[in-house]
């Protein structure tokens, strides 16, 4: 079933045409679905698995917010965007409420139809791209399942050999010469002991030029008064191939002390020494696609940041300016031989359009601070930081050691992204009413710290798996990864929390 689905909920007929208008217009390969109610609109995102969902907030029976917490909660439509679309837009606390109750989006009633297209196009460019690392995250773990296979019965081959004890006994002459080999030698190596026994010399020197390695080995051994120990040596078989032993041995004296033979056990190692080989070509199998998983998360992250960057530039520079023009020009009109109404009309014409500026600029931040790009990360961080204040009622502080920091933009957007989740964890987990935010330098790196005073700290282990979304501690540590920084935790109940974060400069 084809997902180029576009659901509008919204008890108002016009406005659920209206909407329908426009995406027909602007995105006709998408077939634009229409429910009356939130029961219809819920049913339709089940039936129909639509890529996004533009969800009214005001309406009879099941109001927007209820629809929405209960789509989310399903598991079959909880991945689905979801715009949510009111005329109480300017008040904070119904898009806070909005977005607490699942909503990926807020768009104001009356909107401009433009913002409206570009906001969909763009969360529909992430929702694809979010689609395509699945895809590959799911194709990597059936790599990796495939792998663990092939291990696992390479496993299960060695202990079936394992079973069958595959060594010999061996006994050398003060002279070199084989005075001793136990029957099982045929079976590794394929040759009789007769064959060996008393006809071959390991000291003796091999086409005149050097000792048989075997022999030298023991040569070395008994020279270092030393004995052998699991010492690693490869062998030919009769018929050319290669065994693998492990061979162990020592030195055997008369009561008197004089040397009389060396005695050992040889060990075929050679099905074990292949299956650490097969394991050890599987982990650097593994590793290669864990480090092509790592680079496609942080191609995903800096794209998702260009998206937002760019997104912002046009609320601000596009549909910002025009509004900023269009308000101008309807105030020179005040003040003229207009009739009252008409005067009264443009004034709240006016003052409509004006909250419109603001909120455009307010989602501009929230998308890219635009401080970030003209002033650096620490006054970003310090804007940020003010934000909590005013938003939460907190106390905040900012420490900064040194002032030449100089750091590239994408690193700088990372960074910035790190704290202000670091600092969304410690307020919603640890419960703090304080925050430090600490940047210095140590030697060659570049430290970050994020404290709290939270009387019962964090469970860094239940973050993790949280399925909240945001940035989040794994995405953290994957791109600190990839440039080859850290994150640790300092935390004892009672005593608050520390995040730190350590970059190489």
């Amino acid at each position: 079933m084809s997902n180029k689905k576009i659901l509008v909920i919204d008890d108002e007929e016009i406005n659920r045409r209206l909407v329908q208008i426009i995406f027909s217009e602007k995105l006709p390969e998408y077939i634009v679905l229409l429910a009356s109610s939130g029961l219809e609109g819920i049913h339709l995102a089940q039936t129909e698995s639509p890529a996004i969902i533009l969800l009214d907030i005001l309406m009879p029976q099941l109001d927007g917010y209820e629809t929405c917490e209960r789509i989310k909660s399903n598991a079959a439509t909880r991945s689905i965007p979801i715009v949510m679309i009111s005329a109480l837009g300017d008040d904070p606390k119904v898009r806070t409420k909005s977005l607490k109750v699942g909503a990926d989006a807020f768009i104001a009633k009356p909107f401009y139809r433009a913002e409206l297209i570009e906001l969909v196009k763009a969360i529909l460019r992430l929702k694809d791209g979010e689609g395509q690392l699945k895809k590959q995250t799911q194709e990597l773990e059936l790599h990796l399942a495939k792998q663990n296979d092939e291990f696992r019965q390479y496993e299960e081959r060695f202990l079936q050999i394992s079973g069958y004890v595959l060594e010999f006994y061996w006994e050398i002459s003060p002279k070199g010469v084989i005075s001793y080999l136990s029957p099982v030698v045929e079976k590794i190596l394929g040759f009789k002991s007769e064959e060996l026994v008393g006809k071959m010399n390991v000291f003796e020197r091999q086409s005149g030029k050097r000792y048989h390695w075997f022999g030298r080995v023991i040569l070395d051994s008994f020279s270092n008064d030393s004995y052998l120990k699991d010492h690693r040596l490869i062998f030919r078989h009769r018929n050319g191939r290669k065994v693998w032993a492990s061979v162990s041995g020592f030195p055997q004296f008369n009561s008197e002390g004089d040397f009389l033979c060396y005695r050992g056990v040889f060990q075929d190692i050679t099905d074990r020494v292949k299956t650490e080989m097969e394991l050890q070509r599987s982990l650097i199998e593994i590793k290669r696609y864990q480090d092509k998983l790592k680079r496609m998360n942080s191609i995903l992250s800096v794209t998702e940041e260009k998206e937002r960057r760019q997104i912002a530039e046009y609320l601000h520079d596009g549909i910002g300016q025009t509004l900023s023009l269009v308000s101008i020009k309807l105030s020179s009109l005040v003040g003229g031989e207009l009739p009252s109404r008409a005067e009264q009309i443009i004034r709240d014409s006016v003052e409509l359009i004006n909250n419109a500026i603001s909120e455009s600029r307010t989602l501009t931040y929230q998308l890219s601070p635009p401080i970030l790009y003209e002033l650096g990360l620490i006054r970003a961080i310090q804007w940020q930081l003010g934000n909590f204040e005013d938003s939460n009622e907190i106390e905040t502080r900012l420490l900064v050691h040194g002032e030449n920091f100089q750091l590239n933009n994408d690193l700088n957007i990372l960074l910035f992204r790190i704290v202000n989740e670091l600092i969304v964890n410690a307020i919603k987990h640890a419960k703090t009413n304080y925050i430090e935010v600490e940047v210095k330098t140590e030697g060659e790196f570049l430290v970050m710290s994020v404290l709290d005073q939270g009387r019962s700290g964090f469970d860094e282990e239940l973050i993790e798996k949280s399925k909240d979304g945001g940035f989040g501690l794994f995405s953290i540590r994957e791109r600190l990864d990839s440039i080859q920084g850290s994150l640790h935790f300092e935390s004892r109940n009672g005593n608050g929390t520390k995040a730190i974060v350590r970059i190489p400069l």
